[in-house]
């Protein structure tokens, strides 16, 4: 079902969806003509967050090649995709677009590895979780003017990246802190005690995030070399993506795997080459993502009154293929020796420049040896009085990082053979 909004089923331009938690400034906004959330998206694109993303990595790590994808460049196909299916049912696409473009803004340098274990890191401090850090980012740390902290989006943009409002087991959706203070102003609209619902664009771009992920990440591992069209049939890959896949589908055949991994290997052989060409690599994932994206329905639930009384309705065998494709990303690229070296490297240099900086910033922040962090960090830690605190302020560092900085930090502070401390990170 489409919800137009000149049908009058739903004013996505309403007041409550278009609230900033702080007033804007009535100078920056004269002679505006773009919608709230056309400011959301410029917001973000134009935000240090965002640009750091192009030094983070997707599947591959940042800089190993120019034409693999990089958190900024999947940020912009989750983008592309999630603008479309929000236009595709008459949902305001730019604000689509900008929850899309800011979903991993807080994940941290080495992709998923180094999320693991920031995580694991700060366990005793509340945890760690890319998907609560983009919202601390947005509302807390990336700055845009002086008169309040975050950049200040709408109220729909923030909902629209909480994939998790609930939580996930022992991973939280916000940092107690940021739940504690915004969850009252976030969720107005919501009787206390519900279960927290994700908005109908938070859908939409969750929905958008799983298709770039298994068509477009599928497409680098072929492009790389590190998937072979023509391994995808052996009864090791069929095995192998099956197990993976009933992590996410428990009711996974293995009958309907082979069948995915045979129609992939299909539409990937053109009879001659040991490596598809680019143009039938692209092809192919066209087809997916058009599939992907058509294949959705929106539902209003009565008269709807919040963007929580829509759902976005995926047909089971769409979704059940995208969790397969995805499979194959998760169990034969990543899991290849090459990736997985790769892997151990990302989690040591997380670790021990988080056992490192936390031992600073516990210490005695006018000892020499403090200077290892930067002034604006011991200027924030100086006001903290508690370990936790503390330990949030070096997450929040390292969480920051690029891969490149990461990795050259820690060359800095625990190899002999270290490159010049006078070279920007």
């Amino acid at each position: 079902m489409s919800c137009q909004r000149r049908e009058g089923t739903y004013d996505w331009y309403g007041a409550h969806d278009t609230e900033r938690r702080y007033p804007s400034d009535a100078s920056t906004s004269e002679g505006d003509r773009r919608d709230p959330f056309d400011r959301d998206r410029a917001r973000i694109i134009h935000s240090g967050a965002f640009r750091r993303l192009q030094g983070k990595s997707q599947i591959f790590t940042a800089g190993w090649s120019g034409f693999m994808r990089t958190r900024v460049t999947h940020a912009m196909d989750v983008a592309q995709i999630a603008r479309t299916i929000a236009s595709n049912h008459g949902l305001p696409g730019s604000l689509a677009e900008a929850a899309a473009l800011a979903h991993d803004l807080g994940h941290p340098p080495f992709g998923h590895n180094g999320e693991d274990a920031l995580n694991a890191c700060m366990r005793s401090y509340g945890g760690f979780e890319g998907n609560a850090q983009t919202y601390r980012i947005l509302t807390r740390l990336e700055p845009l003017t002086t008169r309040h902290p975050g950049v200040n989006v709408t109220r729909a943009a923030l909902l629209g990246v909480l994939k998790y409002p609930g939580g996930r087991g022992d991973v939280p959706a916000l940092y107690d802190d940021d739940a504690r203070d915004d969850a009252g102003w976030l969720y107005a609209d919501v009787p206390e005690g519900s279960v927290l619902p994700r908005s109908i664009i938070c859908q939409i771009m969750d929905w958008a995030d799983d298709i770039a992920y298994s068509v477009h990440d599928l497409e680098d591992g072929v492009s790389s070399g590190l998937l072979s069209h023509h391994t995808l049939t052996t009864s090791e890959a069929v095995e192998r993506v099956t197990h993976r896949a009933r992590r996410s589908w428990a009711s996974v055949d293995e009958s309907d795997v082979r069948g995915v991994l045979s129609d992939l290997h299909a539409r990937l052989d053109d009879g001659r080459s040991l490596q598809p060409s680019t143009a039938r690599v692209r092809e192919v994932e066209a087809a997916y993502v058009h599939r992907f994206v058509t294949a959705t329905a929106i539902e209003c639930l009565g008269a709807p009154r919040s963007s929580f009384d829509f759902t976005l309705r995926v047909p089971e065998d769409i979704a059940v293929e995208c969790v397969m494709l995805k499979a194959i990303t998760q169990e034969l690229i990543l899991r290849d020796q090459r990736t997985g070296v790769y892997a151990r490297q990302a989690v040591r240099i997380v670790t021990d420049l988080f056992e490192l900086l936390l031992d600073t910033a516990l210490g005695d922040l006018d000892d020499i040896r403090a200077a290892v962090l930067p002034s604006n960090v011991r200027k924030a830690l100086e006001v903290l009085p508690s370990e936790g605190e503390r330990a949030r302020v070096v997450c929040d560092f390292i969480a920051d990082m690029t891969d490149a900085q990461a990795s050259q930090y820690h060359q800095r502070l625990f190899s002999a053979r270290q490159s010049s401390p006078f070279t920007p990170l």
